[in-house]
């Protein structure tokens, strides 16, 4: 065996040796679709993941909208939560130009969502811009170190636009850890509210009022 050769074969070792080193391992936490609601349903079909590159924790995570009522939900923010001090490294990815990075992702709150909600918005309007039914978006984070403890992190998903008329308008599905229970926020749903009358109508209806006494006054008097 020439020279070059050997060289050549200890180098592709040697590369072998090193991507192995900086991957130590690779563990899918969550793989299963979860729906939840009372009058109409989330449904999402979410897929978790992390691996050690370069003695940091990457986590890989795509959410598929896979609602069967099809037409009009859209999720316009997903988030990961309780993330138990991880420090984040860089600016996480989104294979979607449509969502942005945020630190504090508006409406991922309540639906027993925990601290430290980081996670991704539907740039407005977040209508036609969020994740509609069928497709899917990949959003990719690391963290510093081997700290980020997957069994108790969280991932929440908010749907807008897939409400009956006389609900509220979004709900959340928050996925609680690798055992994959989730808690979906129900949505609320009833009569709408009574209208209360502005003041300026109240005193054009009192006015009224007024006159049409004033003519039937008239009329008694040129009755009588």
């Amino acid at each position: 065996m020439g020279m070059k050769r050997l060289f050549g074969l200890l180098g592709c070792a040697a590369a072998l040796s090193l991507t192995a080193s900086s991957v130590a391992h690779a563990a899918t936490f969550v793989n299963s679709q979860f729906c939840g609601g009372n009058t109409f349903a989330t449904c999402a079909f979410v897929d978790a993941s992390t691996a050690i590159v370069n003695g940091n924790t990457v986590l890989t995570l795509t959410v598929t909208n896979v609602n069967p009522s099809g037409s009009g939900s859209t999720f316009t923010r997903i988030g990961i939560a309780n993330l138990g001090g991880a420090t984040l490294v860089g600016t996480p990815t989104s294979t979607n130009g449509d969502f942005t990075f945020s630190t504090s992702p508006e409406g991922l709150a309540g639906a027993g969502i925990g601290s430290d909600v980081i996670g991704f918005e539907a740039v407005p309007p977040v209508a036609p811009n969020g994740l509609l039914p069928g497709e899917s978006v990949t959003f990719t984070f690391t963290f510093s170190g081997t700290t980020l403890d997957t069994s108790n992190l969280q991932i929440a998903i908010m749907e807008q636009g897939n409400s009956p008329a006389g609900c509220e308008g979004s709900t959340k599905l928050v996925i609680n850890g690798s055992g994959g229970t989730f808690s979906p926020n129900t949505a609320t749903c009833g009569p709408p509210p009574s209208v209360v009358p502005e003041p300026a109508s109240l005193v054009l209806f009192g006015t009224g009022l007024v006159g049409l006494g004033g003519v039937v006054a008239r009329r008694r008097k040129s009755a009588a």
